[in-house]
């Protein structure tokens, strides 16, 4: 894999930067972000948590020909801090030897992503290879927003009018004494355009670690993607088969529902999210549906509490903490987004949260419900090149997960902020 890579990388170059006939065209440009969270999602049981991070990504992107090259720097920082019951400050995630943000939190300072991008000569196929985002076609099984940036290769493009192909392999770990001890993820999907309207998209993957009692299992999905009237629709259905590790095996389903319709100023959009989990009548056998594990990937649509892709992006472990305790998902979702004006969008959301089987745990009640959230916020563009972004967000517990001998468990609550320069 490392020399592959290593070749690719240095064929890549060596067309960019030699051929006589190509004109460089180079561009600079990037972003400054700062953004910031409070929650408290498990109630009075739970610690309130404040998180904020600030980081700079500066881009430079070089055209030549059929050739892209693109380098992108990441400076970042971030603190993530519990209050205890008398909102002092209790434990540092990121704690250092001087304490507070500046010192204290996650410092970070490389690359958040290289790519080269270029043409197969004779073919209208293109590779892409490096650090960067590679999708599934519903982009939240195989996913972006750095959850699934890794270093790998693709091959992608059409292959005749109605037809493309997007292929990729991905790898998080491999062992520098080269006993194959690696996390590596493969892909390959077939875009069929079916009409002016409909495309789908057959679609097989594997993700998988060589190491002793490791993960191997498969996908095979199917992906549609249609406009009826003014609704714009995607659909998609996932199964997996293979082992959870040495002893487990593993057999899930997902499906993915997410509609949209542009009325003027106001859009509205409907998410279904049915993820399957495990009902424990098997030994040896687990019915929960999980994304890659090699890329951690698995970012779905949603709500504010329950997903970081709604409004504020937050990179805060609400999302991965809460739903996770599920025993698999089912999720209905309403938001709506009403521009104001040129500037200013205002929106809000419901979802209910229901566990697609009752808790394993022992001496836990027989529900599903997890509980619904309740959001609300805005999106104001100070300028055309700087945005605020601002949401709230509180989610009423259900008795999922709750003890039979405990009281109701309390509701939560998470408020967060992102102010974005783009440059």
């Amino acid at each position: 894999m490392r020399k592959l890579l290593l070749a690719l990388f240095a064929m890549a170059l060596v067309v960019a930067f030699t051929a006589p006939s190509y004109a460089a065209d180079f561009k600079y440009s990037g972003f400054f972000r700062v953004r910031g969270s409070s929650e408290n999602v498990e109630g009075d049981d739970g610690d309130k948590k404040n998180y904020l991070d600030a980081l700079i990504r500066p881009r430079f992107t070089m055209k030549s020909g059929a050739v892209t090259a693109t380098y992108e720097l990441d400076f970042s920082s971030s603190y993530t801090g519990k209050l205890d019951d008398d909102n002092e400050l209790a434990t540092n995630t990121h704690a250092g030897a001087n304490g507070g943000f500046g010192t204290a939190g996650r410092h970070n300072v490389g690359t958040n992503r290289w790519v080269i991008d270029f043409a197969v000569p004779g073919s209208a196929l293109r590779v892409r290879m490096g650090r960067t985002d590679y999708f599934s076609p519903d982009k939240e099984i195989f996913d972006s927003g750095g959850k699934h940036r890794l270093p790998g290769i693709a091959l992608y493009g059409k292959l005749s009018k109605n037809m493309s192909l997007s292929a990729f392999m991905t790898k998080s770990k491999e062992d520098a004494g080269g006993s194959n001890d690696d996390k590596t993820d493969y892909y390959v999907g077939m875009g069929i355009k079916v009409n002016p309207t409909l495309t789908l998209t057959p679609w097989a993957a594997n993700t998988r670690d060589a190491a002793v009692n490791g993960y191997d299992y498969s996908f095979l999905g199917l992906h549609a993607k249609t406009k009826v009237g003014i609704l714009n629709v995607n659909g998609s259905i996932v199964i997996q088969e293979g082992d959870l590790n040495a002893s487990t095996e593993l057999s899930g389903w997902a499906v993915l529902l997410r509609t949209s319709a542009n009325m003027g100023k106001l859009k509205l959009s409907g998410n279904l999210t049915m993820l399957s989990g495990n009902d424990g009548t098997k030994s040896g056998e687990d019915g929960s549906f999980l994304t890659p594990r090699g890329g951690s990937s698995g970012w779905f649509v949603g709500g504010h509490i329950m997903s970081s892709r709604r409004w504020t992006t937050l990179g805060n472990s609400i999302r991965d903490r809460e739903l996770k305790k599920m025993n698999g998902a089912v999720v209905i979702e309403g938001l709506a987004d009403f521009k104001v004006s040129k500037t200013l969008t205002l929106a809000g959301g419901v979802s209910l949260y229901n566990s697609a089987e009752p808790s394993l745990a022992e001496d836990t009640m027989d529900a599903k419900e997890f509980g619904t959230e309740l959001n609300a916020g805005f999106k104001w563009k100070i300028h055309s090149n700087l945005e605020l972004r601002a949401v709230g967000a509180v989610i009423l517990r259900g008795d999922y997960g709750r003890g039979v001998d405990e009281g109701e468990i309390d509701d939560g609550w998470a408020v967060g902020w992102t102010l974005r320069h783009v440059f």
